[in-house]
């Protein structure tokens, strides 16, 4: 069993969050985390927990720690996914122009991702329906594995709005992966959060 507080548990405590719906998820310990930062000072940005870090948070993707705030189009997305039993949405803080949500799934009762699967098929839709929303959208996202070693860790993902209209133009999966679905994940800019038995890493 795990002992650790979930990510949306956390995200809660510390103040970050927008809306959220659900969350007992829990989360394995994990070792210090070391920045995510690439060198790049461009493009949207968030602030995620990330257990191991000092503080409990960090900025996803940028190095110069621009300023973030919850913005409207976050707080649309995570309402836009809450009612989705088994899975937890929160709006994160981001910086103008980019759309931050936090998706946390936990249901042994269906295939792993069903839940995750659905929110994202939303989420993706209405970002390339509604410019409105900016140009950027961050997903942080997570699969709490029961009974098992849970093989994915917490991952922050990265699109550009042309990417995300991209996708939705070729064709979101129904269900598993498509070559559109395979090509759009690669496309992304990626980070790990929090890693089992290591350093978080991402390009």
């Amino acid at each position: 069993m795990r002992t650790k507080p979930s990510f949306l548990v956390l995200l809660l405590a510390l103040g970050l969050s927008a809306v959220a719906c659900g969350g007992g998820a829990t989360l394995r310990p994990v070792g210090a985390a070391g920045p995510s930062c690439s060198g790049n000072d461009r493009g949207g940005d968030a602030v995620s927990p990330a257990l191991g870090v000092k503080g409990g948070t960090r900025y996803l993707f940028r190095c110069d720690r621009p300023a973030v705030s919850v913005q409207k189009a976050s707080v649309g997305l995570a309402n836009l996914v809450a009612n989705i039993h088994g899975l937890g949405s929160a709006g994160l803080k981001s910086t103008k122009g980019a759309a931050a949500v936090i998706l946390q799934e936990d249901d042994p009762s269906v295939p792993w991702g069903t839940h995750l699967l659905e929110a994202e098929r939303r989420i993706f839709q209405a970002f390339a329906a509604d410019r409105s929303m900016g140009d950027w959208l961050i997903l942080v996202t997570d699969v709490v594995v029961h009974a098992a070693q849970d093989p994915i860790p917490p991952t922050g993902y990265r699109w550009t709005r042309q990417e995300v209209q991209a996708y939705v133009a070729c064709g979101i999966p129904a269900n598993g992966s498509n070559d559109c679905k395979t090509t759009f994940f690669m496309a992304a800019d990626q980070v790990v959060l929090a890693p089992q038995g290591g350093q978080p890493h991402g390009r």
